[in-house]
């Protein structure tokens, strides 16, 4: 997306040189702090166009996969609508019909197996009944498109009142989980199935969790934004690290991303390792920018001594400064190695989403202090843009692509890999997390950042303003997020909740003081020109 700013009084000259004798000129030799926030919000950007902004969750069962000698596989499950949700379920081994692969046609004996067919070509009770003359103990049925796995319906099947009559049960899983089943079966290895319901008590728990820590990255996000408001003594300083967004930014970021997740959607599984790499990166850049003035409080000796300098070419090519302090240095190397730990676990299901979700957070962190809505105009129309992007790209885009391109480029396309512009929290089911896009805490926190710094100009109470209203509205947005998640089992887009949650509360609470006209046209912008601005001789006398 295309974030710039225009500040009152200044004209855009790109590439004109900048004196160094206005006070109002920027330098084009950049701090370690200043370079950062402008690859910071760069990254931003661009993960924000890649986003996910979808939720998901896990569905009714697990079903767990043990091979030979093989670490246990736990797979996501729906129970048929004849089946007994309760207890566990065991079987072994699990075969495949060698006549027919969905199932359709009579098996052969085989007591106490599981038995492995693919969605299609007959109906579900029938799938049941034969599985029941042939002994099985229960029947495994594969999703035929991808997504979630889906529930089975009962039907009539000839000569009996009910598919319940073939005492079989049976469940349903994911495409993907399909694949992995049938690779293992080609491999000819000898496997054994466990199906048991999924805990709802710690389900609900996941997902309460879910929305606090999203809730408090929003406020959290918000409190960062606002540092010059807090410690005025840092605000030139804090300004130069801050791009505003303008108005036709929303407008940018529905063409751009709709053209990236296009391009994700058809080449996902060469440009993965490139997202990887990216958000990678991100960690570095976003690692540094938080914790190089900490490390500076701690000791700011270290802030005034030499650590390196780059080779003026590569300085250059990657965009970095050639000298660096030991303080950044410092920050580099944690970030550093906070994305190469992130790369070499990332599908490590102990820890990886750990490591994902801590570069996720200084990403989210960097987003609402380097990027600042200047009106609540810019950011109707940003949130607005973003709105009908997410309905479109979950719900509407399986009429051109047959797939929802959004939920397909959330779940990696099939490649195997986790797509890594998400938060992930695990479920109660061992190797399942519930996921929420970045653009879905971020977009919506750069209207809440807004409304912290109008608050804190005018001077509101705490509960007498618009920060509390549109932190409590993101809260029941992401509650109807999660409630319309189980309702549908199916990804939510969660801007579709989120920008009425956000936006309606704010108009209302303008117009009941009437601020709407002062709130739409604010100019809370950064103050400092960014970087290739230029004040015009007549506007810097104006200003002196």
């Amino acid at each position: 997306a295309d974030f710039g700013s225009r500040c009152r009084g200044h004209r855009v000259l790109k590439n004109l040189p900048v004196r160094s004798s206005s006070r109002w000129s920027r330098s084009f030799n950049f701090g370690w702090q200043k370079m950062a926030a402008r690859v910071g919000a760069r990254l931003g950007g661009l993960f924000l166009v890649l986003l996910p902004g979808v939720a998901q969750s896990a569905g009714a069962g697990v079903l767990r996969l043990d091979g030979d000698g093989a670490k246990p596989q736990n797979f996501a499950a729906v129970y048929a609508e004849w089946s007994r949700a309760e207890g566990k379920l065991t079987a072994e081994p699990v075969v495949r019909p060698r006549k027919d692969a969905y199932g359709c046609k009579q098996y052969e004996r085989c007591p106490g197996c599981a038995i492995f067919v693919l969605q299609g070509n007959c109906t579900f009770a029938k799938k049941a009944s034969l599985a029941k003359h042939a002994g099985a103990a229960f029947l495994i049925v594969a999703k035929a498109t991808d997504g979630p796995p889906a529930g089975m319906a009962e039907a009539p099947i000839k000569g009996r009142t009910s598919a319940s009559e073939a005492m079989v049960d049976a469940v349903m899983v994911s495409k993907a989980a399909g694949r992995k089943v049938l690779l293992a079966l080609d491999k000819g290895e000898s496997l054994s199935v466990t199906v048991f319901p999924k805990g709802i008590v710690a389900d609900i728990l996941s997902e309460v969790f879910v929305g606090v820590l999203a809730v408090g990255l929003v406020m959290l996000g918000a409190w960062h934004s606002v540092e010059d408001l807090r410690r005025p003594e840092l605000k030139a300083k804090f300004d130069e690290e801050v791009v505003a967004v303008e108005e036709h930014s929303g407008f940018h970021f529905v063409l751009f991303g709709s053209v990236m997740l296009t391009v994700l959607f058809f080449f996902m599984k060469y440009l993965i390792y490139i997202l990887l790499f990216l958000f990678a990166t991100g960690a570095v850049s976003t690692t540094t920018m938080l914790l190089e003035p900490l490390i500076s409080n701690f000791n700011p000796a270290l802030r005034a001594r030499h650590a390196f300098s780059l080779p003026a070419r590569l300085a250059d090519w990657i965009g970095f400064p050639r000298d660096h302090n030991c303080a950044e240095a410092l920050a580099e190397g944690v970030g550093s190695i906070l994305a190469v730990a992130f790369l070499l676990y990332r599908n490590n299901d102990s820890f990886g989403w750990a490591l994902q979700d801590v570069i996720a957070i200084m990403l989210l962190l960097t987003i609402q202090r380097t990027l600042r809505l200047p009106n609540l105009k810019t950011g109707t129309l940003m949130l607005v843009c973003t709105f009908f992007f997410d309905i479109f790209w979950v719900f509407l885009s399986p009429l051109i692509f047959k797939k929802s391109v959004m939920i397909e480029v959330a779940t990696g396309g099939g490649t195997g890999q986790s797509v890594p512009m998400v938060l992930k929290i695990p479920s109660d089911v061992p190797g399942q997390f519930k996921i929420l896009g970045l653009g879905d805490i971020a977009i919506p926190g750069l209207l809440i950042s807004l409304l912290l710094r109008h608050d804190l100009i005018k001077g509101y109470p705490r509960f007498g303003g618009y920060f509390a209203a549109g932190v409590f509205g993101y809260t029941l947005g992401l509650a109807a997020t999660f409630v319309s998640l189980y309702l549908m089992q199916h990804g939510q887009p969660a801007l579709l909740f989120l920008v009425p949650g956000t936006l309606l509360p704010t108009v209302f609470i303008a117009l009941r003081k009437g601020e709407l006209r002062s709130l739409w046209t604010a100019a809370y912008g950064p103050e400092v020109p960014p970087e290739g601005y230029q004040v015009l001789a007549d506007e810097a006398g104006k200003r002196d």
